[in-house]
């Protein structure tokens, strides 16, 4: 019998916490457009748990970590998807 991965269990789960506030935000504020970043295993566990009319409103899609970076570079990474 396979050992439980705690880890990467709670990686789901924080996925499909992460879809349902994109999901509300899309609801409650109208979103129109939606530009998701995260590491790359996040990002595709994200996409899997998104409902297809969440999914619509994706015009950008930004596999890479930047939580570690300062709010300069993060703004060169999304820049020409703002308005």
């Amino acid at each position: 019998m396979a050992q439980t991965d705690w880890h990467e269990l709670e990686e789901h789960r924080f996925a499909k916490r992460v879809a349902t506030a994109m999901e509300n935000l899309v609801r409650d504020r109208n979103a129109r457009a939606l530009v998701v970043v995260a590491p790359p295993r996040t990002l595709a566990d994200v996409r899997e748990a998104l409902n297809p009319a969440i999914k619509k409103r994706i015009i950008a899609e930004i596999g890479k970590d930047l939580t570690k970076y300062p709010i300069y570079e993060i703004e060169k990474h999304l820049h020409h998807f703002v308005d």
